[in-house]
């Protein structure tokens, strides 16, 4: 059902190459930095807000990070995922590591991306304007080498579909390692069920899917939340995270709460591990773009 889904994950090595501070959490620095650089190669109006550019609905960096137009929902095309956490003071010779993934129609713009992550060299980051070096682009699903010392292997560029291997489980852990702004009725769900997690990981799969696909899933919503119902919260250990992010868009920073934390849930899990495995790729809840949603998921 979701096989035509299809994603392109990279991952960017870059090191520091002098002493600074940047915040304990890079995501949204990072998404930051990778969007001006892509909007200074297409954008001939930069003093206007997409939404009002008359070439929005086929300006690239309108389509990954404004979705301009778009019936399915205002969904972006790509998510961040930073391994790295409460890191601040870096010194030069650091290494920082994250991983983008693009979705669907969007992968056929790889080479865009490619040159988004290259010109990342050329900005500072964060206040101090920290100099960051890129020193490799790999695949880390084949292991795949993408670009290293001004060398391109374009045809490692392969998007490829959400598989999960058929098993069942009738027990999952599922611990979120970045903020998690799971919204339910405008109000933040600090200890979210079974049903809530599947319920916004199919929304998002199946707007994901309308949008940068053209496709749209056919599933029985109401009976998939009916059985998720049924899935029991076993254990569970969530806290409050009071986030904020400065938009460089609105000049202040915005507040973003979220939960970050995990449960274990029991039941007939079999059913739901598609899209267990789609939500570890695709984050779930608000904010995915900034990395916000991901975890990792252990069954039993």
């Amino acid at each position: 059902m979701l096989e035509h889904l299809k994603l392109l994950q990279v991952r960017a090595h870059f090191t520091a190459q002098e002493a600074g501070q940047l915040p304990p959490y890079l995501g949204s620095t990072l998404r930051g930095i990778l969007g001006h650089c892509l909007r200074d190669f297409v954008c001939i109006h930069p003093m206007l807000r997409c939404h009002l550019c008359e070439l929005s609905t086929s300006c690239a960096y309108a389509l990954s990070f404004n979705s301009p137009g778009n019936e399915a929902g205002a969904v972006n095309p790509f998510v961040i995922h930073v391994p790295v956490r409460d890191k601040e003071k870096w010194q030069p010779g650091d290494r920082l590591t994250f991983d983008i993934t693009i979705i669907g129609r969007a992968a056929d713009m790889s080479g865009f991306y490619l040159d988004g992550l290259l010109a990342m060299s050329q900005r500072g980051w964060g206040a101090n304007r920290m100099r960051f070096a890129l020193t490799q682009i790999t695949d880390p699903l084949t292991n795949s080498l993408i670009w290293s010392g001004g060398r391109t292997w374009l045809r490692n560029l392969q998007p490829t579909p959400i598989l999960s291997a058929e098993r069942s489980a009738s027990s999952a852990l599922i611990q979120f390692d970045t903020p998690l702004r799971l919204l339910i009725k405008r109000s933040l769900c600090r200890q979210p069920t079974f049903r809530d997690l599947i319920h916004s990981i199919s929304r998002r799969v199946g707007l994901l899917s309308h949008a940068y696909t053209g496709q749209r899933i056919q599933w029985d919503e109401t009976a998939l939340l009916d059985r998720a119902e049924g899935i029991q919260t076993v254990e569970e250990n969530w806290r409050f995270v009071d986030f904020e992010r400065y938009s460089m868009t609105y000049d202040r920073k915005l507040s973003l709460p979220a939960i970050e934390g995990w449960a274990r849930y029991e039941g007939d899990l079999t059913l739901f591990i598609p899209w267990l495995e789609a939500g570890k790729r695709l984050h779930v809840g608000k904010n995915a773009t900034h990395g916000f949603g991901h975890y990792q998921v252990f069954y039993g």
